[in-house]
C-alpha cells in the first residue's frame, strides 16, 4: 500500500494541476464567451438604432409633406447597406414603404429588429415608426473570432499549468527515489538511501536520513551487543537459580525438588529416608552452627560411601532429612542387610565441634516398591520413629495409608461441622452426694454429623490436635457454653488441655466470653491431670487469673496412670475428679478402695471438693457415698443430652 502512494504521489499533483488548469479554462471561457456575446449583440443594436435615429428626421419631414417618393428613396438608399435586411416605414399604424434586400430571406434566422417612432417635426406627436430588420451576421463573426482568440489564450495558460506540475514531479523525483528505498527499512540492515546533493529541503531530507540511519545501525549493532550480553547473563543465571532449586544450600548435595524430579523419570526402583534422632537437641545445646557442621560432615561421609556407580542416587530432603534413591534393585534380603549395616555404619561416625565429641543416630524408612514410593518411605519413618525401631521397611500390613486417609476424612467432617455450627455441648448432670441434688453440669463436645448422628469426642480430638484444629473446638466449645448458662441458676465446666492454656490467642478468648455472659461465678475450668500439667508456671499464672475472675478449678482424671499430689499442693485447686479408671470397679477392687480413699482424705485436709466420675451402676454408688466422695458424674445418675430441661 505505501509503495502504490509513493508511486502515485508525483502523477496525482500534476493530475491535479492539469484538472484545475481544464477547469478554470472552461470557466473562464465560458464567462467570456457570455460576456463577448452579450457586448458584441449590444454593440450591433446600437448600430442599429443609431441609423434609425439617424434617417428618422429625414422620414418624417417626408411623412408630414406626404412625400411618399421620397421616403421610398430614403428607404432604398438604406437597404443597400449591406447588414440592413429589409426596412419598413409605417404612418399612422399603415405601412406605406416597404424594402428587402436579396438576402433577407437566407438571413432572416439570423437578424434581429430595431424600431424608431417618427415624431411631427418640431412636435412630440408621434405620426409613424421604422421598423428595421439588422443582420446578426457581423455579430456572430466577431463573437468566433474572440472566442478563438480566447481559447488559444487560455490554452496556453493550461498548457503552462500542465508544464508546470511536470516541472513539480521532476522535483519531486528525488524524495520519490528516496521513499522507494525507505520501503523495506529494517534497523538492522543497511540501505542505500539516494544522495541528494542539492541545496534544498529534499536535500537536507536525505542527508537527514543517511545520518539516521547510521546512528540506527549504530544502536541496532549496541542492542544486538546488549541482547546478546543479557542472554548470556539469564541463561547464567538461570543456571544458577536451577542449581538453587534443586540443590540443598549447605550440603550441595541434591534436594527434594531433584528427588521428585528423578522420580518422574521413572528411573529408580527403591527409597530410603534417613531421619537424623533428636538432630534438634543438637542446635538446642549446642547452636545451629554445630548442627550445620554435622550435617555437612555428614554429607561428606554419605557421599563417600554412595555415588552414580553405586546406582544410588544421594539427596538432602532438608533439615535433618536426606534419602537414597536406588536405580538399580537389590533383592530384598541385600536391602535389608543393606539398611542395617547403614545403621551401623551411621552409628560409628563420629563429629567434632569445640572439642567435643558427638555422634548421630538415624530412623530409616524404606520402601521397596516402586509406586508411590515416597509416600510408603516416609510412613514407614514415621511408623519406625514411632514402634522406637532404627528401621522399618513398608508392609501393607502397617494400615498406616488407612489411618491417614481416616484422618482426612475426619479433617473434612470437622470442618464441615464448624461452618455448618455442628460443634455443639452436650450437657451431662454432676450431682451431690449428700443432697443427691445437681449442683452443675459438665458441658461435654459433640459433633453432629450429616446424618444428624451424635459423635462423641474420642472419634475426632486426636485428629483435630494434629490438624490444628483443636484451639477453636475450645472457642467453640468457650462460646456456646457461656452463652447457655448466662441465664441458667447452675454452676457448669468445661475441659481445658494445657495446650488451651498456653495459647494467649485462646486465654483472652475466655476472658472475653466469661465478660460477656457474666457467668465468671458459674464456671469451673477442667484441667486434665495427664497433660503436662507440672508446667506449674504457666497453669498457676493462668490460675491465678481466673480466681480473680471469680472462677473456679478442676483437677481432671486425677489419678490416671500416676498421680502427683504435688499438683495439688502447688496450685490453687478447687475440685478433684478422680479418673474412671479407679471407679469403674470401686465396688469390687480393694487397690482402688484404698487409692480413692487417699485421695478423698487428702482433699478433704487441703478443703478440696472431690467427684467420681463414669459411676455406672447403683453398687459403685454407693461405694462412692461410703468413702465420703463429695459428689458423682456417671451415666448411671444422668447421660450427657443437649437441653437440660431434658433431665430436670
Amino acid at each position: 500500500m505505501s509503495e502504490k502512494i509513493t508511486r502515485s504521489l508525483s502523477s496525482k499533483i500534476v493530475f491535479s494541476i492539469a484538472i484545475v488548469s481544464l477547469l478554470s479554462v472552461a470557466a473562464i471561457f465560458t464567462i467570456f464567451e457570455k460576456i463577448s456575446k452579450e457586448s458584441f449583440y449590444n454593440i450591433e443594436t446600437e448600430k442599429a438604432k443609431i441609423i434609425t435615429k439617424t434617417i428618422e428626421p429625414l422620414i418624417a419631414v417626408n411623412i408630414y409633406l406626404d412625400m411618399k417618393e421620397k421616403v421610398d428613396e430614403t428607404a432604398f438608399q438604406l437597404i443597400k447597406n449591406p447588414n440592413i435586411l429589409a426596412i419598413k416605414i409605417l404612418k399612422n399604424e399603415k405601412v406605406i414603404s416597404r424594402v428587402e434586400s436579396k438576402e433577407y430571406n437566407k438571413s432572416f434566422r439570423n437578424s434581429f429588429v430595431v424600431e424608431q417612432i417618427i415624431f411631427q417635426p418640431n412636435s412630440d406627436e408621434k405620426i409613424g415608426s421604422i421598423i428595421l430588420t439588422y443582420s446578426s451576421q457581423n455579430y456572430k463573426e466577431l463573437s468566433e473570432k474572440y472566442n478563438i482568440l480566447i481559447f488559444v489564450v487560455l490554452s496556453f495558460f493550461g498548457l503552462l499549468f500542465v508544464m508546470l506540475g511536470l516541472y513539480i514531479k521532476r522535483l519531486l523525483s528525488p524524495l520519490r527515489k528516496i521513499a522507494k528505498s525507505l520501503i523495506n527499512f529494517s534497523p538492522d540492515k543497511e540501505m542505500t538511501i539516494p544522495l541528494i546533493a542539492e541545496d534544498n529541503e529534499i536535500g537536507l531530507i536525505s542527508s537527514a536520513l543517511n545520518t539516521m540511519q547510521e546512528n540506527i545501525l549504530y544502536y541496532s549493532k549496541q542492542q544486538q551487543n546488549l541482547q546478546y550480553y543479557l542472554e548470556e547473563e539469564i541463561n547464567k543465571k538461570t543456571a544458577e537459580l536451577t542449581k538453587q532449586l534443586y540443590t540443598n544450600a549447605l550440603t550441595g548435595l541434591p534436594n527434594r525438588l531433584n528427588l521428585l524430579s528423578k522420580m518422574k523419570k521413572d528411573d529408580y526402583v527403591a527409597l530410603l529416608i534417613l531421619n537424623i534422632d533428636d538432630f534438634k537437641e543438637i542446635n538446642d545445646f549446642y547452636g545451629h552452627e554445630a548442627g550445620d557442621k554435622i550435617l555437612k560432615n555428614f554429607s561428606l561421609e554419605l557421599k563417600k560411601i554412595f555415588n552414580e556407580e553405586n546406582k544410588i542416587a544421594l539427596q538432602h530432603l532438608g533439615a535433618d532429612e536426606f534419602a537414597l534413591l536406588f536405580i538399580q534393585k537389590p533383592s530384598l534380603s541385600e536391602f535389608i542387610i543393606f539398611i542395617q549395616q547403614l545403621v551401623v555404619d551411621i552409628e560409628k561416625m563420629i563429629y567434632f565441634y569445640e572439642n567435643n565429641e558427638l555422634s548421630i543416630r538415624v530412623t530409616i524408612g524404606a520402601s521397596y516398591q516402586k509406586e508411590g514410593a515416597l509416600e510408603k518411605a516416609d510412613i514407614a519413618l514415621k511408623s519406625a520413629k514411632k514402634q522406637k525401631k532404627s528401621y522399618l521397611i513398608y508392609d501393607e500390613k502397617l494400615n498406616v495409608e488407612m489411618q491417614y486417609k481416616n484422618n482426612m476424612e475426619w479433617v473434612e467432617k470437622l470442618k464441615y461441622a464448624m461452618k455448618t455450627n455442628n460443634i455443639v455441648p452436650f450437657f451431662q448432670a454432676i450431682f451431690d452426694n449428700k443432697s443427691n441434688k445437681i449442683v452443675s453440669y459438665e458441658c461435654l463436645i459433640r459433633l453432629i454429623d450429616k446424618d444428624g448422628d451424635v459423635i462423641p469426642p474420642y472419634s475426632f480430638l486426636t485428629i483435630a490436635r494434629k490438624s490444628r484444629l483443636y484451639s477453636e473446638l475450645t472457642k467453640i466449645m468457650i462460646q456456646k457454653s457461656c452463652q447457655y448458662f448466662e441465664y441458667l441458676n447452675f454452676d457448669f465446666s468445661v475441659n481445658l488441655s494445657v495446650e488451651d492454656i498456653l495459647d494467649k490467642d485462646t486465654v483472652e478468648y475466655i476472658k472475653m466470653n466469661i465478660e460477656k455472659y457474666h457467668v465468671s461465678k458459674k464456671i469451673v475450668f477442667e484441667i486434665l491431670e495427664s497433660e503436662g500439667i507440672e508446667n506449674y508456671e504457666e497453669i498457676s499464672l493462668f490460675i491465678k487469673e481466673m480466681k480473680v475472675f471469680g472462677c473456679r478449678i478442676a483437677i481432671d482424671d486425677f489419678g490416671s496412670g500416676y498421680s502427683n499430689f504435688e499438683h495439688l499442693l502447688r496450685l490453687d485447686i478447687d475440685y478433684i475428679k478422680i479418673d474412671g479408671s479407679l471407679i469403674k470397679n470401686l465396688d469390687t477392687d480393694i487397690n482402688a478402695q484404698i487409692v480413692v480413699e487417699t485421695i478423698v482424705d487428702f482433699a478433704e485436709k487441703l478443703n478440696i471438693l472431690t467427684i467420681a466420675e463414669f459411676v455406672h451402676n447403683e453398687a459403685i454408688l454407693k461405694k462412692v457415698k461410703e468413702l465420703n466422695v463429695s459428689r458423682t458424674q456417671g451415666f448411671f445418675l444422668s447421660e450427657p443430652e443437649a437441653e437440660i430441661l431434658k433431665i430436670l
